[in-house]
Order: C-alpha cells, then structure tokens, then sequence
C-alpha cells in the first residue's frame, strides 16, 4: 500500500520510464538498429503514452505475484483443489479493494474500483496459469 502522494508517485514512475526509454535508445543505437538519438521533447512525448499503461501494467503483475505466492503458501499448507484458487483470489481481490480504499485517504489519490479490476485480473490470470500446468502435469504424469 503505498502511502505516496499522486504527485510524487507520477513523477516516480515517469522518471524510471524515461531513464528506461533512454538506455534502450542508447542500446539500439549501440548494437545498430538504430542510429538517431532521441531528443528531450521525444523522450517526453514517449513517457506521456507509456506512463498510463505500464502503471496499469505493474498493477496487474505485483498481484499476478502476489496470487502465486498464495498458491505456494495455501498449498504448502495443504489447501487442495478448488480451494486454494478460490482463496487465493479472495485475499489478492480484498487486498487490492484494501489498498484503493487506503489511496481515498492519501493527498492526490483516488481510489478507482477498475484499478481493483486490474489487480484482482492479474490474480486470475495467475490462478489459471496454475490450473493448466497442474492439468498439463496430470496428464503427462
């Protein structure tokens, strides 16, 4: 739960996208792909289009993560079968509810239930993932 205000947050992420988008420029010029490096303004205008998606992005891995690590956990403590998705998915979407609940009370942030969404979308993903290895495995085995 981050208790950091929309401001400093944005900034953050822009920044470490910028830095990001600076090193792959440099790599692509570096290895050939490319000879042109990119101006400030470029690099700005690419952060504007990819700060909104790989903020949603990191959102849906942290609780794909996250709802993998349940599984590990629960089934380690001997939740079988349907359970430990069903679970699983429970603590990853009360967490993410929690956690947009707790930004309403932070300066700048609001709590958006399709950010809860987002999170709970990664949990199943990740549940899914699971359910076809194991099948998969089954099967093989």
């Amino acid at each position: 739960m981050s208790a950091m205000e929309s401001i400093e947050s944005n900034s953050k992420s822009r920044s470490v996208i910028g830095e990001a988008i600076e090193k792959v420029s440099d790599f692509a010029n570096d290895i050939g792909l490319t000879n042109k490096e990119l101006t400030e303004v470029e690099v700005q205008d690419l952060v504007d289009k990819l700060n909104y998606p790989l903020r949603k992005v990191a959102h849906f891995t942290e609780y794909f993560i996250l709802t993998l690590l349940l599984i590990i956990v629960l089934s380690g403590y001997g939740v079988k079968g349907k359970k430990v998705f069903i679970i699983s998915l429970l603590i990853c979407f009360i967490y993410a509810f929690t956690d947009e609940y707790h930004q309403v009370f932070v300066s700048g942030r609001t709590g958006q239930f399709s950010d809860v969404l987002v999170d709970t979308f990664g949990g199943v993903i990740a549940c899914c993932l699971v359910f076809v290895r194991r099948v998969v495995k089954k099967r093989v085995s």
